[in-house]
């Protein structure tokens, strides 16, 4: 700026001798001058820059420009993504990890990041795997208890691929203590009969309950026992994932509603429960919808649907009710046996369903194709 001012006011000196003769040429002059020194000192806009330089996009600009507000210039922000971009980090990522920490642009290259860069990479990391961890969880910047639990993980898990699932699906492992609640979870699964290979499946698919508190742990165990799931058979972490998607103190009141909508004892429910444990997971609201629909309107009886429990996963709009349809309409045709199984046509892949229910019966039942597709964009279909 001073050189600038400098170079103006020189040619102010050299522009002297038209000015006595035309002073509204050097009122030109001086605003012109004022105009660029102006423009020179014009404050640093962060938002224009979260989003020209950082490729953030500009909702999340002006969420995170609040955030560095406080800067005047781009130097930091420059020598932050200078070092990202030097050590190999992937635009997408840094992009990512901006928008959730923004402040990471204020980082300190060698102080901060350069360390923390090198923890990573000792632990195995390569520059596209920090690249993909720090869109997820960027705020191991300024944490360095994080690298640490990384590498238990990673360690226990065996690929980066795994730890970036669990990661995704619960950011919040990171932040459990490692020594006291996740080690000592991992030993009681492991007295209950699990291997490493069902534990780290179990950790992947559902990381939140290696963060509950051990005696958390044991209950849910204790509601998979009285269930009566064999410890050592394949569907005891199945059970275990599933009562824990349901909060502890309502494990007790979903199993009474599921006797309750199913209208069986706890012998049946508990049937139902071991072949599909995670209809635990499913909504009280769709639980009884389903049901209400398999009795009322196909006419299943209780003890069918026990033994079938997968029925009450499927969507009532998308598989249910267009199957259901269709397989009326043949019956009512007596194109198929009237004791055609239900299940069978709901379980088929949408392939092999148009293949066995519709395409051969294109020309005898005209228009159920057309009628299947209805149904399944939500709209009542004709009678056929």
């Amino acid at each position: 700026m001073l050189r600038l001012q400098s170079h103006l006011l020189s040619a102010v000196r050299a522009a002297s001798p038209l000015l006595a003769a035309c002073p509204h040429h050097h009122l030109q002059l001086h605003s012109t001058a004022a105009a660029a020194t102006s423009k020179s000192a014009a404050p640093f806009a962060v938002e224009d820059y979260l989003v020209s330089t950082c490729g953030l996009t500009p909702a999340q600009a002006l969420v995170s420009s609040k955030y560095l507000a406080h800067l005047k210039s781009p130097s930091k922000p420059d020598s932050v993504l200078a070092f990202f971009a030097e050590i190999g980090l992937e635009k997408d990522g840094v992009a990512a990890a901006i928008a959730k920490y923004p402040r990471v642009l204020c980082s300190k290259v060698r102080v901060t990041l350069a360390p923390r860069i090198a923890q990573l990479r000792e632990i195995g990391l390569s520059p596209s795997q920090i690249s993909r961890f720090i869109a997820i969880d960027p705020v191991v910047f300024v944490r360095p208890v994080i690298v640490s639990r990384l590498a238990f993980y990673l360690s226990y898990l065996g690929s980066y691929d795994k730890l970036h699932a669990a990661v995704k699906r619960y950011p919040y492992l990171l932040n459990q203590n490692v020594e006291s609640v996740v080690r000592p979870n991992i030993v009681f699964l492991r007295q209950c009969g699990l291997s490493d290979h069902d534990i780290a499946k179990c950790f992947v698919t559902n990381p939140r309950m290696f963060l509950l508190e051990p005696e958390c742990l044991k209950e849910i165990v204790m509601w998979a026992d009285k269930l009566g799931v064999p410890r050592n058979s394949a569907m005891f972490r199945h059970v275990l994932m599933a009562i824990c998607c349901v909060r502890q103190r309502r494990v007790g009141e979903k199993l009474d509603f599921l006797k309750k909508v199913f209208g069986c004892s706890e012998a049946e429910m508990s049937i139902a429960v071991r072949k599909m444990p995670f209809i635990l997971s499913i909504s009280e609201g769709k639980l009884s919808s389903t049901m209400e629909f398999l009795k009322m309107e196909v006419g299943l009886e209780t003890a069918y649907i026990v033994q079938r429990p997968a029925l009450l996963t499927y969507s009532m709009k998308l598989r249910l009710v267009p199957r259901h349809y269709v397989l009326k309409v043949l019956k009512e045709k007596e194109l198929v046996k009237k004791d055609a199984d239900f299940f069978t046509a709901i379980w088929k892949a949408e392939e092999k369903f148009i293949k066995k229910y519709l395409d051969p019966y294109k020309e005898s039942v005209p228009g159920l194709t057309d009628a299947y597709a209805a149904a399944c964009a939500g709209q009542v279909p004709p009678v056929l």
